[in-house]
């Protein structure tokens, strides 16, 4: 389902916004990319996920995962849905945002995205992305449509909450002044 982010301007407008050559015989194919993930406190490790996701191809869809697929295979996200569907939406190197994604990309659904969305390549970090002891890309990987990018270094959710929690934690403990 998408969440309804439509570009202002038709695919050769904006192939001339991005100097791409136009017209019949020397327009070039679109090369489009599909990343997913939960987005919970999109920051800007994620920022730098969709920027080179997008330097793959020329138009990036990023898929959503939804609050219940977070739920069963990580743990309740922070941010809600909406609130995550937003945060990707108002990114410039997103072209189209597809809301309810599955956390683990089945067979079927890769099929479902390839198709509905004419998808060339599915981009995930290189770090490990396990459930249940197997890989969530592995549909992908078979098929010879993933490719992976550089995880950016120093900037996780996790950490993110660790520190916050760590932060809540000392100004709980500070002795107020009476």
């Amino acid at each position: 389902i998408s969440s309804g982010k439509k570009s202002k301007w038709k695919w050769n407008q904006k192939s001339v916004a991005r100097g791409q050559p136009v017209g019949n015989e020397h327009e070039k194919k679109q090369v489009r990319i599909f990343m997913d993930g939960a987005f919970d406190l999109t920051h800007y490790g994620h920022m730098n996920a969709f920027r080179l996701g997008r330097s793959l191809g020329s138009y990036l869809v990023v898929g959503v995962n939804s609050d219940e697929s977070i739920a069963a295979c990580k743990g309740d996200p922070l941010m809600k849905d909406q609130e995550r569907l937003t945060m990707v939406e108002s990114c410039k190197f997103v072209d189209e945002v597809v809301s309810g994604c599955p956390y683990i990309m089945t067979e079927s659904y890769l099929n479902y995205i390839v198709d509905k969305y004419s998808i060339d390549y599915v981009v995930h970090g290189d770090d490990p992305c396990i459930v249940d002891g197997k890989d969530v890309y592995e549909a992908a990987k078979r098929t010879g449509k993933y490719r992976s990018i550089p995880r950016t270094e120093g900037v996780s959710t996790t950490d993110i909450v660790g520190r916050m929690l760590l932060l809540a934690n000392e100004h709980q403990n500070i002795p107020r002044k009476p």
